[in-house]
């Protein structure tokens, strides 16, 4: 019994061994990485699939990332010999190796965030040649799939992809390598020698978001941005009763009857003195930048309506000169809670008038939580987005407070 317990052990042992052994020298050496010319083995290699851009969900609501991204290695050249009964060595036969993959980047707008983007992007290796100058297969390329109005900075490679379907290389994969039959000449007959595949490129890539929607809500904390978005869009953001529930921009698209679209961002709640970074300001104006057309959001349930307008409306000037000229359409949210909505409804309608210097600028009253005057509201943002001319105010004045 005792020497049956020594004789598993000693057998134990020797099976971890083998096993160290063996997984450390399949890992080649540096020095063999570095040959032109190395001999190889003739050991199969298994080709990958392309990696997909969406393999994760975004968490939140993503328009700034740095990814790397890779090429794939060329396949390396094989060394074969037709083995014929007369010659055993008959002439090299070995196939060249197969292109390592691409990188390609493509705009698409049916993404509307790089959130689900990963952290790298590695595109398969080529795989290697074979017997009977059968070559290796090319690597599968790998696509990365942004939204339109994306940018992609590392020099030199500068892109702006504002179209639908728009595609750019970003990476070529490597070449294969020759098999032993390119070595071929008068004096060497039968070479034992084959190339290696040309290595993949690696990169760094910055990728942000130019335009992050088709309008933008713009409001102060708590003044109904989130339920709106939520009553005329497909979006789903967190909705509660206290002010900064929204720490990041929520995207929603609007489809009318016709199945026209239009994209909205719920930008988190601004306040006074954003412009100089309270309140993560800066951040959140970024995104005001970048919406094509504002929609003011202002809380006919508050202290003063018109106030809160002016103060939405200062911040964005001291931020970027010219950036509250953008086309603005105001809607008057939570028009259903009576005489005091019917106050502040006329000190918004006074402030907008004297804020909008002889431009157009509609105020809509509406109830979001009720749906009182939404299509209204969508019908008059359908017209600014699409650069239509604005109905004149005096249109909505036959809008009553609800």
């Amino acid at each position: 019994m005792l020497l049956q317990t020594q004789l598993r052990r000693s057998l134990t042992k020797t099976v971890n061994h083998t096993r160290f052994t063996s997984s450390s020298s399949s890992t080649p050496s540096s020095t063999t990485d570095q040959q032109t010319q190395p001999q190889l083995t003739n050991f199969p290699r298994k080709t990958t699939h392309a990696h997909h851009h969406q393999e994760r969900k975004p968490s939140s609501f993503v328009d700034l990332k740095c990814i790397n991204v890779a090429s794939g290695k060329g396949g390396d050249g094989s060394i074969h010999f037709f083995k014929g009964l007369v010659n055993p060595n008959g002439p090299p036969c070995g196939g060249n190796g197969g292109r390592g993959g691409d990188v390609w980047i493509v705009a698409s707008k049916e993404v509307t965030s790089l959130g689900g983007l990963l952290n790298r992007y590695k595109a398969p290796d080529g795989a290697v040649g074979q017997r009977q100058n059968m070559h290796g297969k090319d690597a599968e390329e790998v696509e990365i799939i942004v939204p339109v109005g994306t940018l992609v900075r590392q020099p030199p490679i500068f892109l702006d992809l504002s179209t639908d379907g728009e595609r750019h290389l970003i990476v070529r994969g490597g070449r294969g390598g020759f098999g032993n039959p390119h070595f071929t000449s008068n004096e060497i007959k039968g070479p034992g020698i084959a190339s290696r595949g040309e290595k993949g490129k690696n990169i760094w890539l910055e990728l942000e978001l130019k335009t992050i929607a088709d309008a933008g809500l713009v409001g102060l904390p708590n003044a109904g941005k989130s339920t709106l978005l939520k009553r005329i869009t497909n979006a789903n953001p967190k909705i509660a009763s206290y002010p900064f529930t929204t720490l990041n921009p929520y995207v929603g698209t609007i489809e009318y009857p016709d199945s026209h679209t239009i994209t909205v961002a719920d930008i988190p709640g601004l306040v006074a003195g954003a412009h100089l970074n309270v309140g993560l300001g800066h951040e959140f104006l970024r995104h005001v930048e970048r919406s094509n057309v504002l929609v003011y959001v202002v809380d006919l349930g508050g202290l003063d309506a018109g106030a809160d307008f002016l103060v939405l409306r200062d911040e964005l000037e001291r931020y970027k000169q010219g950036l509250s000229g953008k086309p603005s359409l105001v809607i008057a949210n939570k028009a259903d809670l009576g005489q005091i909505a019917k106050e502040n409804l006329k000190g918004l309608r006074e402030a907008v008038g004297k804020s909008a210097q002889g431009k157009e600028m509609l105020v809509v009253p509406v109830s979001a939580r009720d749906d009182k005057n939404i299509g209204v509201a969508l019908a008059h943002l359908r017209k600014l987005v699409d650069g239509c001319k604005v109905v004149k105010d005096g249109d909505a004045d036959a809008l009553s407070v609800l």
